[in-house]
């Protein structure tokens, strides 16, 4: 009976260490790794999946080496280690380039008689596994490399499954915390890094520095030379900081074109003038876009990091103030945080952008310019232009609208400025009819959300077109599903009403929201304007552009036309023509210009065709 009992527990014993292993196996590939970061930061939550490797292989070394970074992290078994390890790893390091290759193409080294692994190991040394660490895009970054003595048993295909399943958690991580375009960590390792600082041990007499620096005029750059100029300019500078402050503090990429610097041990005093050669250095640096060349300036805020005194919220906080004074003062420079900084900015710069906005409209201070928006197939076919607005300053210079629509959003006055650009668009269209008549053109025009909730602004509208006697087939109005869904009906009672007296409409942005696949055959549209992010990627990220295609396929079902924007050259242009995109904006098609001055080069355009005719 005895014996038949352990015959029957037997097989329940294998089975509970085959279970075993697997749980293992599955808490090696499937251990949170967002929870390590949230508490630990990268270089801890590399540290603990070596370690895993170490424990759950049960391997001799792991290492994972990435070299731009600077991380190399290496831990050894407590068990069995491996005689010549740092002979191992001194081979590993000196041909590096030669173990991504191999790594890169699922390259495997498991016997030490390995024609491969003779070449760059030294001979019986040891049996090693590696697989690539992928970190933007398709392209190897990194190697995670595990090794064992040369009378351990040869490594399988369930270990070399093993083993990329944790170069995929690793490749997940850094994507977690560094950013794509400049190789620098994002803001949630940058504020880890700052917490790290005022926690140490030596944190509580320790004063350090952070400082928040942002590019000048990079509106000016993109409307010049596009916005693969400004990601070029970007790099460049984050080239230049990693380069020059690597053996000072951590640099970040913390906001499209804004940097965050850590500098240790640092006075106040101290911070200002490494500032200053940071600013000096980014106004000395070459940049050049095309053959041609582009001056980048920045301005920095400066503030104080200590234990004893600021969160580091609070620390970011106010050196994003300082860095917001400095671009006041006249920008190309650094400031100091002071506390009545944040005073005064917060109640100044409020009131002197709705002055400024009051008095713009009341003086006609703002100008119209457009962009084409060309058909990508069918011959004689009209062009379409979108309207936008700028401001000018006190020289007659065009300023960004970046620089004053946050403030009328906040002030609710984007009705009267969406008010003053239908009615000055009306205006100048009246005095080329022709244009209308003649070319056929459409004239877009963006609709904030405060708009399509005013009770009055149907009214308004179809008072303008009564006034001007424009055809309201010759205008397009721009709503983003943001705006639509401030008040959905009555979003949709305001597009249907001008629908039935020929206008059209377009949902900008469209991808960029998780509910715009709903919205879409909801509200009564014309046009689906893709999200540019999915088309400055479409080239190189193949889901972007079958996202891309999938939009204007689900746009042609529903008997809607497509728009691509950010087109910034042919072959994007040419690509989207392939996926059967119907309209591209962008600098690769035509930059912005005065719309006054559009409208007098269609209308010459037309005087020859229209000669013709009436002969």
């Amino acid at each position: 009976m005895a014996r038949g009992m352990s015959d029957i527990r037997k097989p329940d014993a294998r089975r509970n260490v085959r279970l075993a292993k697997r749980y293992k196996e599955l808490d090696l590939i499937c251990h949170s790794n967002e929870q390590i970061l949230q508490i630990r930061g990268v270089h801890n939550a590399l540290k603990e999946l070596v370690e895993r490797c170490v424990n759950h292989l049960d391997v001799s070394l792991a290492i994972v080496i990435l070299r731009d970074k600077g991380i190399n992290i290496r831990r050894d078994s407590a068990t069995h280690s491996l005689d010549n390890a740092a002979k191992v790893i001194r081979f590993l390091e000196r041909d590096l380039d030669a173990w991504l290759q191999a790594a890169n193409k699922n390259a495997g080294v498991s016997d030490s008689s390995t024609a491969r692994q003779k070449d760059i190991l030294p001979g019986g040394s040891c049996k090693s596994l590696a697989a690539p660490i992928l970190v933007s895009g398709n392209k190897t970054e990194g190697i995670l490399f595990v090794a064992n003595g040369p009378d351990a048993p040869d490594f399988g295909k369930r270990e070399q499954t093993l083993l990329q399943a944790i170069a995929a958690n690793i490749s997940r991580i850094m994507q977690a915390r560094y950013d794509n375009l400049t190789g620098l960590i994002n803001r949630k390792e940058f504020e880890y890094r700052l917490e790290r600082a005022v926690s140490g041990k030596n944190s509580k007499s320790a004063s350090h520095c952070v400082l928040h620096l942002n590019l000048d005029e990079m509106k000016i750059i993109a409307d010049s030379h596009g916005h693969q100029a400004c990601d070029e300019a970007i790099r460049q500078v984050a080239l230049l900081l990693s380069g020059d402050l690597d053996e000072i503090g951590p640099v970040a990429r913390i906001g499209d074109d804004e940097y965050g610097i850590l500098i240790g041990d640092c006075s106040l005093d101290q911070g200002w003038c490494i500032g200053q050669d940071i600013r000096r250095a980014i106004s000395d640096v070459s940049i050049i876009w095309k053959d041609s060349p582009i001056k980048v300036t920045a301005s920095i805020g400066v503030a104080r990091l200590a234990a004893d005194s600021d969160t580091v919220e609070s620390a970011l906080a106010a050196a994003k103030i300082a860095c917001i004074v400095a671009k006041d003062r006249g920008r190309d420079r650094v400031a100091l945080y002071q506390h009545h900084d944040a005073i005064l900015l917060n109640s100044l710069e409020r009131m002197q952008g709705v002055e400024g906005i009051q008095q713009a409209l009341r003086d006609d201070n703002f100008y119209l310019y457009c962009q084409r928006i060309q058909p990508l197939k069918g011959r004689g076919k009209s062009p379409h232009f979108e309207i936008l607005i700028r401001g000018i300053d006190h020289d007659g210079n065009p300023i960004s609208p970046s620089e004053f629509l946050s403030h009328a959003e906040h002030s609710r006055l984007m009705p009267a400025i969406d008010r003053w650009v239908i009615r000055r668009t009306l205006d100048l269209l009246a005095k080329h009819r022709a244009v209308l008549t003649e070319s056929k053109s459409l004239f877009a025009i963006n609709l904030s959300g405060q708009s399509l909730c005013d009770n009055d602004f149907l009214d308004f509208v179809t008072s303008e077109f009564a006034r001007t006697k424009i055809p309201p087939r010759a205008i397009c109005f721009e709503i983003t599903e943001t705006a639509a869904i401030l008040d959905m009906s009555r979003a949709i009672e305001f597009m249907s009403a001008l629908r039935k007296t020929g206008c059209h409409f377009s949902l900008d942005d469209f991808g960029a929201g998780l509910s715009s696949f709903s919205y879409f055959k909801t509200l009564p549209i014309d046009f689906l304007k893709i999200d540019g992010q999915f088309i400055r990627e479409i080239l190189d990220d193949k889901a972007s552009s079958a996202i891309v295609e999938a939009i204007t396929q689900m746009g042609h079902a529903m008997g809607l036309k497509t728009i691509a924007e950010y087109v910034e050259n042919n072959s994007i242009k040419a690509h989207l023509k392939e996926i059967g995109v119907d309209y591209a904006q962008g600098y690769g098609i035509a930059r912005p210009r005065p719309l006054p001055d559009e409208l007098e080069s269609l209308a010459a355009l037309l005087k020859p065709a229209t000669k013709s005719r009436r002969a």
